[in-house]
């Protein structure tokens, strides 16, 4: 791909280099010439609106890569990534660069490696939105961004992201959270807090987990989070938050609604060894053993007894996915009743983490790779704004179509 537009590029320098001042005249060389590369046709186009050619030709080249770069991230909210390979792109085209300077952008190492290959926090499913961390400690967001949650340019040492309904929460390096989005209930209220080491957001909520094992709450909940203690996980739960302790063992603050609710929280609590816990609305919880076994409630133990060496299971609305150390995936019903999900991520191999919610599953590869899926495609193509092209415009992530 590099070669190829390269080539496309060399071309239009050479033969109509009087159009670079003339985006239509651009648009319509790019749309003649590379037909198949729309990714690139839009960084393109970016790179001649803010009259590149010219920087690069009046100011040194690693002095005019800066600028540009930086210029491209603020003014089109482009991951550093792609912008650097436009800018390096026209340098090799112009013959201010070498060929082999060039980063790939549809390869190794650029945007199919964007993401940090380890599991927890690296990539948030909001209910129209999609955040990941980047390798360099820069976060992107695509989706829809009506309440600003996409607005995350400029976050630096980022480790750790989490995405509600409508909005985004980072956390930095140095402990200390960043966010983005609607704070209509007080969501994003985060900013004065210190010695968070991890975040966590759902609907309208937000929850914060300091390195001693505390952790607070702030948005439309109004949730009471005082007597949790030695806390290393948080999961949503139904007018509420389930903590998971160090010692394997859950604690909730909940509204207890009715005696089947008071039947799921009085098993939850008698659960032990507990590596990870999911909760959905409708269909109960799950849990996943330190013996990398799933259990649930008012269901027999031979219901996901095939289902071994489990190493992370993720809610997805409808249904949930586990993850096994073979690095396969598989996406089961929370009821014994209820028909299998026929998706593709059946078919994916070699994943390393799943990330999930609002009926959507990301998988990511041990190459640093991302792969999609979705579990109700009639309920999702049903909201242009998260159609999966739009979201992952700027994002390498495949799978359905």
């Amino acid at each position: 791909m590099n070669n190829e537009m390269l080539n496309i590029l060399t071309k239009i320098l050479r033969e109509h280099a009087d159009c670079l001042d003339n985006m239509y005249r651009v648009n319509a060389l790019l749309l003649d010439l590379a037909q198949n590369m729309k990714r690139e046709r839009i960084l393109v186009r970016n790179f001649v609106e803010i009259d590149g050619c010219s920087v690069l030709k009046d100011t040194s080249y690693p002095l005019a890569e800066k600028k540009l770069v930086q210029l491209m991230v603020d003014t089109f909210s482009i991951e550093r990534p792609a912008a650097l390979w436009v800018v390096r792109l026209f340098g090799a085209a112009l013959g201010l660069l070498d060929e082999g300077d060039l980063p790939m952008l549809s390869g190794e190492p650029a945007l199919k490696r964007v993401v940090q290959a380890y599991i927890g926090g690296q990539v948030a499913i909001g209910k129209k939105h999609v955040v990941a961390i980047c390798a360099d400690g820069t976060v992107f967001a695509g989706g829809d961004n009506t309440e600003f949650q996409c607005d995350v340019v400029g976050w630096k040492d980022i480790v750790a992201v989490a995405a509600g309904d409508s909005h985004t929460l980072g956390l930095r390096a140095d402990g200390t959270v960043l966010a983005a989005g609607s704070n209509t209930h007080d969501e994003c209220d985060v900013g004065h807090l210190s010695g968070v080491s991890a975040v966590y957001a759902f609907g309208n909520d937000s929850v914060c987990v300091f390195g001693d094992g505390t952790a607070v709450a702030c948005g439309r909940s109004g949730l009471d989070l005082s007597s949790f203690v030695d806390i290393v996980g948080i999961t949503r739960y139904p007018e509420g938050v389930v903590g998971l302790k160090s010692d394997g063992t859950l604690c909730l603050a909940a509204k207890i609604t009715d005696d089947e609710a008071a039947a799921e929280i009085a098993w939850l609590l008698s659960c032990h060894d507990v590596m990870q816990v999911i909760c959905t609305y409708n269909s109960g919880c799950v849990v996943l053993g330190k013996d990398r076994r799933i259990y649930k409630n008012n269901q027999p133990e031979s219901y996901f007894a095939q289902w071994r060496d489990v190493v992370s299971i993720v809610d997805l609305a409808d249904s949930f996915a586990i993850l096994r150390a073979d690095g396969t995936v598989r996406v089961l019903p929370y009821e014994r009743e209820s028909p299998r999900p026929d998706t593709d991520a059946d078919k994916w191999e070699n994943i390393v983490a799943i990330y999930g919610g609002y009926k959507r599953l990301v998988g990511l590869t041990a190459e640093g790779n991302l792969l999609s899926a979705y579990t109700h495609q009639g309920w999702l193509w049903s909201n242009q704004a998260m159609r999966m092209e739009y979201v992952c415009e700027w994002f390498p992530v495949g799978g359905a179509e």
